[in-house]
């Protein structure tokens, strides 16, 4: 790849996106929509997964949950 190029992940997909050149890559990740409060930001995963008081603001439209049958 080279400068400008974009890769858009859907939603739930396993991906993994590697340097394999000398170059150093600059990664943007970007979620939408909001799972989180407007301003929060966590350190880790994992302190995200913990943190009861961080619900999306009212505006943020959420996927409908899909309940998978075959489980």
């Amino acid at each position: 790849m080279s400068n400008g190029w974009c890769v858009l992940v859907p939603a739930g997909t396993w991906h993994n996106i590697a340097n394999i050149g000398p170059t150093p890559m600059q990664v943007y990740a970007i979620y939408a929509p909001a799972h989180h409060a407007p301003g929060k930001v966590q350190a880790t995963a994992a302190a995200a997964a913990a943190d009861r008081d961080d619900a999306p603001a009212a505006w943020s439209v959420q996927p409908k949950q899909v309940v998978d049958h075959h489980g």
